[in-house]
């Protein structure tokens, strides 16, 4: 289980993002939600979003998902995971 991650407002953050050093990039990661539906899991996959800024021990990383990041119809990250899960059934 990861450690407890403190949850910042965009107010916040802004004296951190004033610090962050270039070069910035955005990363990505794909996580489940999970539900027993009383016969199998039916997972959902989601993208989150994260700006790195900065180099060496020196990094910045903050979550920048929004409510349009999930859409499928946009989303290639989501389709790909959903088309390879296809292929292995």
């Amino acid at each position: 289980m990861a450690p407890p991650t403190l949850v910042f407002g965009k107010e916040e953050l802004k004296g951190i993002w004033e610090k962050a050093a270039e070069p910035c990039f955005l990363k990505a990661l794909v996580q489940n939600e999970c539900e027993f539906n009383g016969h199998e899991y039916v997972c959902t996959p989601f993208k989150r979003l994260f700006k790195e800024c900065g180099a060496g021990k020196r990094i910045v990383r903050i979550e920048v998902t929004d409510q349009d990041t999930n859409h499928l119809a946009f989303d290639a990250t989501v389709t790909r995971f959903w088309e390879s899960s296809r292929r292995c059934t």
